[in-house]
């Protein structure tokens, strides 16, 4: 009976082990059938969880929309899977899948529980790996990565300089696989698998195509890389810190917190600068109003004496005139005086006779 799951691990003649899911298995199969082979006795893939060899299938076609189904790795017929009638770790939802093929290959992101946000920078990451616990039972961690470093840097240290980290879109980790990492002194992040709108609506029932997965797994890489998304989550149970790393992550974290406060300090100095910067510019703009104001004012001032200068030499002038204008009247009353006379004396000269005129009488 098939068992529809999308991953399994690869283990090659060489010794090397990775996990795959069907798009790549397929590929690897087609390409280079002599290290990956799928038939029963020689096939290389194995199911995660029961270990078992299992083939990858193409998907099949739906007769009514004639498009191909997600491809998914199958159990040889006549076996039978152990867990056929218990609930697997976890389910292979397009919305896992994609996560997982984001992830797989990030360079930086951001984790955050309550307030506290950190970036992360994998060394390196290895996605579905099978944890086995002392005592009996088994867990699928969906990401173990070791950290090349974080910010904060104090960050490292208290991760031990590895990260799990925990999908998922219903069921959440067991508490066993919480105690068993954290007895490891391996941090587990458990984040719900968010997508923002314009991905989860492009989400289709069934990946047909590997590039439909590489599309969407892109985007939401993308997202979380480079668009200051952050992957909301916690960490449910305290792990162990070895004492070195505990030692290093106190003295870091003291040195951070000062650097906090020094900054804190840098920026009330700087906000207190521009506000005294601003009141100098505000200053330096009024004496430049005052400056033209004066200017303007001088300006006037200049103008007004001369004003005045021209308005005493007004008065000279009018003096003059007026010394003038007397004099003219002098002159003339003279001369009406003198215009009189000889009007009388012609007068008196027509009222004579010739005789008188002749002799002068």
């Amino acid at each position: 009976m098939a068992v529809k799951k999308f991953y399994a691990v690869a283990k090659t003649k060489d010794g090397h082990k990775r996990v795959v899911n069907a798009f790549e298995a397929l590929k690897l199969a087609d390409d280079n059938p002599w290290n990956y082979p799928t038939d029963k006795a020689n096939g290389v893939f194995y199911d995660l969880e029961t270990e078992l060899k299992v083939s990858p299938s193409h998907g099949r076609t739906n007769p009514k929309t004639k498009k191909r189904g997600q491809a998914f790795f199958r159990y040889f017929t006549g076996e039978a899977s152990p867990l056929k009638e218990q609930a697997g770790s976890f389910a292979y939802t397009p919305e896992l899948i994609a996560f997982l093929s984001a992830f797989e290959a990030i360079q930086k992101f951001q984790i955050q529980e309550d307030e506290t946000a950190t970036m992360i920078f994998p060394e390196r990451i290895a996605k579905l790996q099978r944890i086995n616990f002392p005592e009996g039972g088994y867990s699928i961690l969906k990401f173990y990565m070791k950290l090349e470093e974080t910010y904060p840097y104090s960050a490292y240290y208290r991760f031990n300089g590895v990260l799990a980290i925990e999908f998922y879109v219903s069921g959440k980790p067991s508490r066993l696989k919480r105690a068993e990492l954290a007895r490891k002194g391996i941090p587990l992040f458990e984040a719900k698998a968010f997508f923002p709108k314009w991905i989860q609506d492009s989400f289709p029932d069934e990946f047909e195509t590997p590039k439909e997965l590489a599309k969407i797994a892109e985007e939401i890489r993308v997202t979380y890389q480079e668009r200051d998304y952050k992957l909301l989550g916690r960490f449910k149970k305290a792990h162990l810190i070895t004492p070195d790393n505990e030692r290093k992550y106190h003295t870091l974290k003291t040195y951070e917190e000062q650097c906090q406060e020094l900054e804190a300090e840098i920026k009330r100095l700087e906000a207190c600068f521009s506000q005294k910067d601003a009141r100098v510019n505000q200053l330096r703009e009024e004496i430049k109003q005052a400056e033209i104001r004066l200017r303007h004012y001088c300006e006037k001032e200049e103008y007004y004496k001369k004003l005045e200068k021209d308005n005493e030499l007004l008065k000279q002038e009018k003096a003059q005139l007026r010394t003038e204008r007397q004099q003219l009247t002098e002159q003339s009353r003279h001369l009406r005086e003198e215009r009189d006379a000889a009007q009388e004396e012609t007068k008196s000269l027509r009222s004579r006779s010739f005789w008188q005129r002749l002799f002068n009488k």
